[in-house]
């Protein structure tokens, strides 16, 4: 919960009078200080803020997400600058931003000798100097500009791309490290498709989106431009850049084939990636990124990358230039003069995104100082917003889901009591990460100056090197993925841990103040969430260490995955925009989640409620109608039609409507909380179960 500050605005008592030493006449005698006002009552607020967001004239029975947030709707307009805003996740995210901002800005006023606050202030000042950026121009990319046109041969390639590699700059494919799924103590570089610009393959391939096509080529034509090139080169420049993303697109796999992590394991040696890849100088390309002795890593898609060898051997030096300097382009365009900034805009928000206008400059800031310099800036804003007690609230919580989870294993029909005691041993073996890391990462070696462009890569480097330096070394359990202002969690399948940063700890999702119903129904849904993803149909294949493994019998399997097909049979049926529907397979995990987590923060809180008799109604709801109200009320959320259409396409969760709508319909509990006949729309004759 956020702190507080209390100011009191004390006024001295001043008596005026002649200089003799007498008693005040009645009417000079100072009034009491007025009584404080009375601290408002957080439940009154509570319940103010539900009826506002519910629209009491809907049935809860036929749509239960138009039930809990159609008074919202109905008041709540998208402002210019979002192109997507979910209640409870909006609210937060918009609080930490201007928490963030103040540090930064007092940091920026008066760093005094605290070296972080030097660097954090300096940062922030060189970030918010747009003029000294407009007057920097293209400057600060000319020397990769320069490095590219090095490039002469095919031989070429490779060590350039290793170079751009440890810029944080991927082209042709992308790479990461991070454990190997079947050693998951140790660190190696994953290979994987990537290099296009566009949100999705589809937005290449797709007859329907020919119009963004051509608004595509002049976008780059213009970025071109403005990197100096001549009309007619500029014009050249784009069209052999969008010819080598539409091969790669081409080439790549459907978003929903990647989520198999038993199809996506191809653990190969650099002597069989060379051989796979015969015209790619993998060897070039190591040296180049600092590593020249890695001996494994893990390419997820061999066949993608026979492939991508055949387009590297058939393009010319010309081609593929044109190609990562427009990798490069579109990647520094949101650091570098207005008129990049404004296109880049122009088209990947407004275009893409249906967004009306840019966001403040001050927001951009924070964000791009929170990726690089997370934890120093987190710690600040953990001391303001995330109170002592705080992390054991939230502990005690997760493992009353826990517990749910693993009291409800014996009521699913598809499961057998073998596989049932491995999952609550895995279940025993997850990490529980809360608030924020237990030692901090050291950014003293960080060179922060006045130059907001040498700035960025500074930050930009310390993050690579740090990813780099872990490559073929034991795995760092107690590494952070997220910053602590983040509003958001995460579950990791190779380290089996829970992951909540201090962000996502706030009201709407918590507050000491709420009754339990309204907690375990915000932030209680999304820790069963989290513990679901460990079972879920990709998390379901790793086991209590973090190993790719068999762990499950056979037949159970079979069973477990007629019981996820349900569910994205479910899913493909949801309508998101007339003829444009949810991908059932790609958001399959998220799904399974959901409707385990929903199921298992009701099934804590009847426990809490045990325990904890006398919880109050609110809003006319019982507890259970109040946690179901909570739960969907988190989830409020308004969109563009584009930002929708992207997401359908590129986010393996589905839109909020059916976040919603899809678990409660398929949870018995639900419908008899609210009376639902068997047969409405949100009781179904037959529902799915998973988890």
């Amino acid at each position: 919960m956020k702190n507080a500050l209390l100011i009191l605005s004390v006024l001295p008592l001043l008596h005026c009078g002649a200089t003799e030493s007498t008693a005040p006449e009645p009417a000079e005698v100072a009034a009491p200080d007025p009584a404080p006002a009375p601290e408002p009552d957080p439940i009154a607020l509570l319940e103010s803020s539900i009826k506002a967001t519910m629209n009491a004239d809907i049935k809860p029975c036929d749509d239960f997400y138009e039930y809990a947030c159609g008074g919202w709707f109905e008041t709540y307009e998208l402002p210019d600058d979002k192109t997507r805003f979910t209640k409870s996740f909006g609210q937060i995210s918009d609080t930490n931003l201007e928490i963030q901002r103040d540090l930064l800005d007092g940091y920026a006023k008066d760093p005094g000798d605290e070296p972080f606050k030097q660097q954090l202030g300096s940062y922030w000042k060189s970030c918010m100097d747009t003029d000294a950026i407009d007057a920097a121009g293209f400057a600060p990319v000319q020397p990769i500009f320069d490095r590219i046109d090095e490039m002469k041969e095919h031989k070429d390639l490779m060590p350039l791309l290793g170079e751009m590699a440890a810029m944080g700059l991927d082209g042709l494919f992308g790479t990461y490290v991070d454990a190997d799924d079947k050693n998951p103590n140790l660190n190696i570089i994953i290979m994987t498709q990537g290099g296009i610009a566009l949100p999705d393959r589809s937005f290449y391939l797709d007859e329907g989106r020919a119009e963004i096509r051509e608004k595509y080529q002049a976008h780059v034509t213009k970025m071109f431009g403005f990197a100096g090139l001549s009309e007619a080169d500029a014009a050249k420049a784009a069209k052999q850049a969008i010819g080598v993303e539409l091969a790669l697109a081409t080439i790549h796999l459907e978003r929903q084939d990647m989520r198999d992590p038993t199809k996506t394991y191809n653990k190969i040696d650099k002597v069989g990636l060379q051989k796979l890849t015969p015209s790619m100088d993998w060897d070039a390309y190591l040296k180049a990124i600092g590593k020249p002795d890695v001996t494994q890593m893990n390419v997820k898609v061999p066949k993608v990358y026979r492939k991508l060898d055949k387009l590297v051997k058939r393009s010319d030096v010309e081609t593929l230039a044109a190609y990562l300097k427009w990798l490069t382009l579109h990647d520094a365009a949101p650091h570098l003069p207005k008129n990049f900034a404004d296109e880049n805009f122009d088209f990947f928000a407004a275009t893409l995104y249906g967004s009306k206008a840019d966001r403040p400059r001050w927001k951009k800031c924070v964000q791009r100082i929170d990726r690089h310099m997370g934890e120093l800036l987190g710690r600040a804003y953990v001391d303001i917003a995330f109170s002592g007690e705080s992390k054991p609230t939230a502990l005690t919580m997760i493992h009353d889901i826990e517990g749910a989870f693993s009291d409800g294993l014996d009521e699913l029909e598809w499961m057998d009591e073998t596989t049932a005691k491995r999952a609550v041993i895995k279940m025993g073996k997850i990490r529980n990460k809360i608030g924020y890391p237990d030692k901090w990462k050291d950014y003293s070696k960080v060179e922060i100056g006045d130059d907001y462009f040498a700035n960025m890569m500074a930050g930009r480097d310390f993050i690579i090197t740090e990813f780099l330096d872990r490559i073929e070394q034991p795995v760092d359990k107690d590494l952070w993925y997220m910053s602590p202002p983040t509003v958001n969690a995460y579950y990791n399948p190779t380290v089996n841990e829970i992951v909540f940063p201090a962000g996502i700890m706030q009201a709407p999702f918590y507050d000491a103040a709420y009754p339990g119903a309204f907690n375990y129904g915000a932030i209680g849904m999304v820790m069963g969430h989290e513990l679901t993803h460990g079972f879920d149909d990709s998390g379901s294949k790793y086991d209590g260490d973090g190993m790719l493994s068999d762990w499950w019998e056979a037949d159970v399997v079979e069973r477990f995955e007629e019981a996820s097909s349900c569910v994205s049979d479910l899913y493909d049926g949801f309508e998101v925009q007339p003829g444009m529907k949810v991908n059932g397979k790609l958001t399959l995990g998220e799904n399974i989640a959901d409707l385990g987590g929903i199921k298992q923060a009701h099934r804590a809180y009847l426990k809490f409620a045990k325990d904890n008799p006398g919880q109050p109604e609110v809003a006319g709801l019982t507890g259970e109608q109040q946690l179901f109200v909570a739960f969907a009320q988190g989830w409020c959320s308004e969109s563009t039609p584009e930002q929708e259409a992207v997401m359908v396409k590129t986010d393996t969760h589905s839109p909020p409507r059916f976040r919603v709508n899809g678990p409660l319909m398929n949870f018995p509990a639900f419908g008899e909380a609210f009376e639902c006949e068997v047969g409405s729309p949100m009781r179904p004759e037959e529902i799915c179960e998973v988890w």
